[in-house]
């Protein structure tokens, strides 16, 4: 995306995901999660492994007992296959689930199931995971108006209401090419947003967020809106790490987010 007058922004289907703090948290160490995918002319060896690791880390968090928050994401995920859709989802997953379950040992093997005759990647763990500690209910990041689809040219609109505490917001998105801290901006100063208070997307008339593509095909991408009650500043690259480790060092009563996925046509 590039930078001017016009800030070249991105969204879609909406998750809200509560994630784990590092402050004040329980760490639980699961041994021997284990997850399993199909190989087929569909899904390659190297696709089975990831969405096998990916059935493991689902798997560690359910013998923690730290599954409500992220279950029915994934049950979105599972019951559809092979769309554009169920990716991005994946992708947000992978995202979600990738700053809870820190892996300290992994098994990676080819199975071969003679009953369906067919042939599996099972992926066991052992890992350290982040038990959430409670949130405030009260406190929560509302946004609305944003479509399913956009087409690319097409400029975003949509509100957001922050419920419990005034806060401060930063907006992150991730598409192909990397990511970047979409809001504040050089435009949009960092406000305080009142609580109860509908606010536009964007917050002012300065910019507008123009939906582009990177490449010829589709572009699928990750976003978050991130609210916290003090006003705690991001710095260095935006990753999906580094964003990870800022938002899961805020008390998980800290802060509340919005998670979003887009596809641009």
């Amino acid at each position: 995306m590039k930078r001017n007058y016009l800030i070249n922004a991105v969204l879609l289907l909406v998750v809200i995901l509560s994630a784990a703090s590092l402050h004040a948290q329980e760490k639980i160490k699961v041994k021997g999660a284990q997850g399993r995918w199909q190989v087929n002319g569909d899904v390659t060896l190297k696709e089975a492994e990831e969405r096998a690791l990916l059935e493991a880390k689902k798997e560690a968090l359910s013998k923690a007992g730290v599954m409500e928050n992220v279950w029915s994401v994934f049950g979105q995920v599972t019951q559809e296959n092979g769309t554009e859709f169920q990716e991005a989802y994946s992708q947000m997953n992978v995202l979600a689930i990738g700053g809870m379950v820190n892996i300290t040992n992994k098994k990676v093997e080819e199975v071969w199931d003679e009953k369906s005759r067919s042939l599996f990647k099972v992926v066991t763990i052992d890992a350290t995971v982040q038990k959430e500690e409670k949130a405030d209910k009260a406190y929560a990041l509302e946004v609305k108006g944003i479509a399913a689809l956009y087409q690319a040219g097409d400029v975003l609109r949509a509100t957001l209401t922050v419920h419990g505490t005034d806060s401060y917001l930063k907006i992150f998105w991730f598409d192909s090419k990397g990511g970047s801290l979409l809001y504040p901006n050089e435009y949009e100063g960092n406000i305080l947003l009142k609580t109860g208070k509908k606010y536009p997307v964007p917050l002012t008339d300065k910019v507008n967020y123009l939906m582009e593509k990177q490449g010829r095909d589709s572009e699928k991408i990750n976003m978050m809106m991130v609210a916290t009650k003090e006003n705690i500043p991001f710095t260095g690259e935006v990753t999906y790490e580094n964003v990870l480790k800022w938002v899961y060092a805020i008390p998980n009563n800290r802060r509340c987010a919005f998670y979003d996925m887009i596809l641009i046509k």
